[in-house]
């Protein structure tokens, strides 16, 4: 029972605080669960762990994520990946000890949603704590992101409808239906909506003694909404609903994350580690965007580390759903996880893997028993543990509350925190040695590149600025702003060579020059269909004054 708690508190916590999203709360739940089995090593001599493909997901998921720092994009960042993941196989380990106390965390969900979005619209109203709660006017819960919550709360919903019982209706559970409801409205999620829709038929469908109760419900519903619009509640999501053109660029949007990200998936196999594919992203999209997930979990995992894992993870979650143990609840559930994790990046929340990992059917549960030797090298390995956490969640912490500089002395691998530090440096040296810093461990960065060009500019090295530059465009070939800058400062340093009468090197920057106009043509060229097709379009061409810099810059080079 005392276990049975202590997951309830993790939902709660992981739900609480951003959805589990952030590495601080992996930190702190880490430890907690850490403890925990520590305890109970010391209190016993055995343990219960599920020796199935269940196991074998989990372990891969999380020891994927650490040992991808040894071929990560950005090795600091892998790290960081392997302790947000961490929770996600103690939380499995814990659940094996008592995995009869399933079905009470499971009841749980829906009061916990129902709470959630109760206390979340409520903040909504007040301007102080609308960022916390909702995007853009969408309701987002705690998770911060709408589409995830809505998720959730659909989930919550399924829960609700098949512990009504017809003979005695628990109105409890009614509640508890209607404020997911609420909640998924709300959260203006198309996606989340149709699965609701295909849920609501396929329940009923199944459940033949509650087809006279979905008129009700479903007229109910329509009221709510109507009366919602009509008091001004939810009236940009319902026109964000019936926005064609905002609709169909969201898919095509969808649509060439994972068209670049197949490519992406194929020159790396097995993965590139957490966060790799938002640094590897820019030089091999297609089209204008800038994501730091795919908004496709399966894709998501296959970046970060391997098309093995990946498999060996859906394979786990599809045996669960054809097996012949599992409850028509659950398999409809995991179904309902799994179509949305294909559009969305539900699993960058810990508490989507928990909830995830309530439904899987459990099998062939071992005891072990443990030595004198593995309970001294559990305790050691918690002391130590305690440590990195500790680091890493602190570190994270700051970078979310915007001191870089102090998140970068907790942990030096934080690579997005001395992104940021680079960016607030007060001097040119100050920003070319963090520029430095950034590359010895991430090739990538283009930012970094273009501050070393910076620099360089600076100190009047044209070569080198020129070389860095050609890399800056080279990794993010759609960030128009750097094509201009470069041309700036070729047009610069053109002219004071020109006034020190070394027309040769003005020759050269003049060159450089008029090579900017193809290398944009190149841009529009290597742009896909559907990067033509979304809302934000790149720029293929210099505007024309820049154009007629270029050609006021040759006109002096040939008097």
């Amino acid at each position: 029972m005392k276990l049975n708690y202590f997951h309830a508190a993790a939902l709660v916590l992981a739900g609480i605080i951003g959805g589990g999203y952030f590495c601080c709360v992996s930190a702190v739940l880490s430890v907690a669960f850490f403890a925990m089995i520590v305890y109970m090593f010391l209190r016993s001599n055995t343990f219960y762990i599920t020796c199935d493909l269940n196991l074998a997901a989990v372990v891969c998921l999380t020891a994927g994520y650490f040992l991808s720092g040894l071929w990560a994009v950005d090795s600091g960042m892998a790290f960081m990946g392997g302790i947000k993941f961490l929770p996600v196989f103690l939380f499995f380990f814990i659940l094996c000890q008592t995995p009869d106390q399933k079905e009470r965390l499971i009841r749980l969900l829906p009061l916990l949603g129902s709470l959630m979005t109760l206390f979340s619209f409520i903040m909504m109203q007040f301007s102080v704590f609308q960022i916390y709660v909702s995007v853009a006017g969408r309701l987002a819960g705690f998770f911060q992101y709408p589409n995830t919550y809505a998720l959730y709360m659909l989930i919550c919903m399924v829960i609700s409808i098949y512990m009504i019982d017809v003979k005695k209706i628990d109105w409890m559970w009614v509640v508890h239906i209607f404020a997911a409801l609420f909640g998924i409205y709300l959260s203006g999620s198309r996606t989340v909506m149709v699965l609701s829709l295909f849920t609501v038929f396929l329940v009923f469908l199944l459940r033949k003694e509650l087809r006279k109760y979905a008129v009700l419900g479903l007229g109910f519903f329509v009221v709510l909404v109507l009366v919602l619009a009509f008091c001004g509640l939810g009236a940009g999501i319902l026109s964000r609903l019936t926005s064609m053109a905002e609709n169909a660029s969201t898919f095509w949007g969808r649509l060439l994350y994972d068209r670049d990200a197949i490519k992406m998936i194929a020159a790396h196999p097995f993965g590139m580690g957490y966060y790799g594919y938002y640094f590897v992203q820019q030089e091999m999209q297609t089209g204008v965007y800038s994501v730091v997930n795919v908004h496709n979990e399966f894709f998501q995992i296959m970046l970060d580390i391997g098309i093995a894992p990946a498999l060996l993870i859906y394979g786990a979650i599809i045996r669960s759903v054809i097996s012949k143990e599992i409850s028509e609840r659950n398999r409809l559930i995991l179904i309902i996880m799994t179509l949305h994790s294909l559009f969305d990046y539900d699993f960058q929340f810990l508490v989507m893997w928990f909830v995830l990992l309530l439904f899987l059917d459990f099998r062939n549960i071992r005891k072990v028993r443990i030595a004198l030797l593995t309970k001294a090298t559990a305790a050691a390995a918690f002391l130590a543990a305690v440590c990195a956490l500790a680091s890493i969640g602190v570190s994270d912490f700051f970078y979310i509350k915007g001191d870089p500089q102090k998140s970068v002395q907790y942990y030096g691998g934080n690579t997005m925190a001395k992104i940021e530090l680079m960016k607030e440096a007060d001097s040119m040296e100050e920003m070319e040695m963090l520029a430095d810093s950034i590359l010895e461990c991430n090739r990538q960065v283009s930012v970094a590149y273009s501050a070393k060009a910076r620099a360089a500019f600076s100190r009047g090295e044209v070569e080198e600025l020129i070389h860095y530059k050609r890399m800056t465009i080279q990794l993010a070939p759609y960030q128009y702003d750097e094509y201009t800058d470069y041309l700036d400062s070729l047009a610069y340093c053109t002219r004071l060579y020109l006034q020190a009468d070394d027309r040769e090197s003005a020759e050269f920057c003049v060159e450089e020059a008029e090579k900017i106009p193809h290398m944009l043509q190149e841009v529009g060229e290597k742009t896909s269909s559907l990067g033509w097709k979304i809302k934000d379009r790149p720029t293929a061409s210099l505007s024309q004054k820049d154009l007629e810099k270029i050609e006021e810059l040759r006109s002096l080079i040939d008097k």
